[in-house]
C-alpha cells in the first residue's frame, strides 16, 4: 500500500512552518514534529539524513517503518488531529525491531496529538 498523495508533505513551505514552532514528541529513537494545519486530512513528511545512516538500504526501511506506522494511525484513529507531521528518525532507530519501531511509534503518535488537540478553556460547572 502507499500513502495517498493528499496525506503526503511535500512543500518546503510546510517544512519551514513545523520547524518554527512545532509541537513535539520524542524518545531515543524518533522524533514526531507537528503543526495543526487547518485542512481536513493529517499530512506526513519524512526526513532521514545519511547521518541516521550512510546506507540507503536502512534509511528506506526506517521510511517505510513510518509511513507504515502512519497510515495504521489513520486507520485506527479517524478523528485523528488534522496536522502536518514530520518524523525524524535518529541513529538509534536503525537497531531496533519492526515491531519495537511500530510500537514506540503508536505511544509518539499518542502523544503528539494529545498535545495537539485544543484545551478546553471552559470552567467546569459542579452542582
Amino acid at each position: 500500500m502507499s500513502l495517498p498523495p493528499q496525506h503526503r508533505l511535500t512543500e518546503k513551505r510546510a517544512f519551514r512552518e513545523i520547524f518554527e514552532k512545532p509541537c513535539v514528541a520524542s524518545d531515543p529513537f524518533f522524533k514526531i514534529m507537528a503543526r495543526l494545519n487547518g485542512q481536513n486530512c493529517s499530512r506526513l513528511g519524512l526526513a532521514v539524513s545519511r547521518k541516521v545512516d550512510r546506507r540507503a538500504v536502512q534509511r528506506n526501511r526506517l521510511k517505510r517503518l513510518v509511513r507504515e506506522s502512519f497510515r495504521q494511525q489513520l486507520a485506527a484513529n479517524p478523528d485523528m488531529t488534522a496536522a502536518n507531521y514530520l518524523v525524524l528518525p535518529r541513529p538509534e532507530a536503525v537497531t531496533i525491531s519492526h515491531q519495537e519501531a511500530f510500537e514506540r511509534l503508536a505511544r509518539l503518535w499518542n502523544n503528539v496529538n494529545r498535545k495537539l488537540r485544543p484545551q478546553d478553556l471552559s470552567p467546569t460547572v459542579k452542582t
